[in-house]
């Protein structure tokens, strides 16, 4: 293990916020995990395990150990079977990048992530937040997940169901001294394109003038890429979190009380009686879309991305999202949840 002192933040993580951290090192193995748990409990030290940096807001400077995972190594199966619904098992380091990996699947005959294309950050970060895009979530293809316990050094396999995955939610984000150091996906050479949102539909007949129906997973993943490349900004040209909200789940009969008062409510239903909102659209309809202060602001393709720029700090990156949350309670009577984690100088708290 390989400590360094005193080290900007700034390049690991995706708002580009300024800070520093007392204690840094790379993760590139169990054993560098093992080093690390060792030091804090000597030093007394709070600890961050930052992946790519790409969900969470940095308040100030950290008093503690920042290690940044590097563990980056996959092993493909080998297509042996001509079956189309032969599971393959892919096994992934959590610091490979999410991407990368999508891509790879693809280009290897293998199906189940296309719908995830182009989401930042890392493979060990995808169960925490149970990632999800256009009707696809990880949890449909994840099989296990490899832990160590920071707390207590104890290594230990978890499958799809013990993660307790739900919407942006799972065990990991209430166990925090859980590092998730290995994910394992089932994928299929199958393709059964998940094309439930319209715009999936629609832009894949734009660009391949073809019926969705019969799309390939690299064409749905040209179209996600095309999708969201026009709404969300690149964070290495503009930095940001991407979805800074959470979309609110509310009642049926919320759901009734908001379209009486908003007609064009955009609105999906979870269940009987569990809706979901778009978060952007009730962001947008208050006129928050490319508003700007200061070093912060609203994208202005996009409400729920927040953007900073300069020298912007986390905690102003945090004063407006409140003002944009306390402008939606009044007008809609909906609670926006903040999805990044936030950090100060002594480790995550909740805002």
């Amino acid at each position: 293990m390989e400590l360094q002192y005193d080290v900007s933040l700034k390049p690991y993580n995706t708002l580009s916020i300024d800070v520093n951290t007392s204690y840094f090192v790379r993760i590139y193995s169990i054993q560098d995990l093992a080093a690390a748990r060792q030091f804090c409990q000597t030093k007394s030290c709070p600890w961050l395990l930052i992946g790519g940096g790409s969900n969470l807001v940095l308040t100030q400077d950290f008093d503690g150990l920042v290690m940044v995972m590097a563990m980056d190594q996959v092993r493909w199966p080998e297509a042996t079977s001509s079956s189309p619904t032969t599971p393959f098992f892919v096994k992934v380091q959590a610091g490979y990048e999410w991407d990368l990996l999508v891509e790879e699947s693809i280009s290897r005959g293998l199906s189940g992530l296309e719908n995830l294309s182009l989401i930042p950050g890392q493979v060990g970060a995808a169960p925490i937040q149970n990632i999800g895009a256009y009707g696809v979530e990880i949890k449909h293809c994840l099989d296990s997940v490899e832990v160590f316990n920071f707390e207590t050094g104890e290594a230990f396999t978890l499958n799809c169901l013990e993660c307790e995955l739900s919407y942006r939610d799972s065990v990991f984000k209430r166990q925090k001294n859980w590092i998730i150091t290995h994910v394992q996906l089932i994928l299929k050479l199958e393709s059964k394109p998940q094309i439930s949102y319209g715009v999936i539909a629609d832009t894949i007949a734009l660009l391949s003038g073809q019926a969705a129906l019969t799309a390939s997973p690299q064409q749905i993943r040209d179209a996600v890429i095309h999708i969201r490349r026009a709404k969300l900004p690149d964070p290495k040209q503009v930095p940001n979190v991407g979805s800074f909200f959470k979309n609110p789940i509310v009642s049926l009969e919320k759901k009734h009380e908001l379209i009486n008062q908003w007609p064009n409510l955009v609105a999906y239903a979870l269940s009987s009686d569990q809706h979901k909102l778009a978060a952007g659209w009730l962001i947008d309809q208050l006129g928050w879309k490319g508003f700007s202060e200061g070093e912060v602001g609203v994208h202005e393709h996009q409400a729920l991305v927040l953007v900073a720029s300069g020298a912007a700090t986390g905690k102003q990156v945090l004063a407006l999202a409140k003002r944009i949350q306390t402008d939606v309670t009044l007008t809609f009577g909906v609670t926006l949840e903040i999805e990044p984690r936030l950090f100060d100088s002594r480790g995550e708290f909740f805002f």
